[in-house]
């Protein structure tokens, strides 16, 4: 069972690096958007590209998060980020420590 529980484990450490590395490329994209909107570098269109990610099915669900001159999407993908981040990872680690706790180790 602790076999299992090593997995499980992994896979959450895996997803939080995941979810806080989009996160921060949403933040990164919106500076960029930000500071020199008409500037299309590799560099920023990197972490577009990651933000695109999370934030494009976000934009056609919720048409209206882009309300003329604001765009609140990049906000609410953080939003979904952190829920998907203390929700689902979250429990990923909790069930790995009540396997753990249940193999007896």
């Amino acid at each position: 069972m602790f076999v299992l529980a090593n997995l499980v484990y992994a896979v959450a450490l895996v997803l939080r690096i995941l979810v806080e590395f989009e996160i921060f490329a949403v933040i990164a994209s919106a500076l960029f958007s930000w500071l020199n909107p008409n500037y299309y570098g590799n560099f920023r269109m990197f972490f577009q590209a990651l933000s695109d990610l999370v934030e494009r099915p976000l934009r056609k669900v919720f048409p209206f998060l882009r309300s003329g001159i604001v765009d609140y999407t990049p906000l609410v993908a953080i939003l979904v980020l952190v829920f998907i981040d203390q929700f689902l990872v979250g429990s990923l680690f909790d069930l790995s420590y009540v396997i753990r706790a249940a193999s007896g180790l």
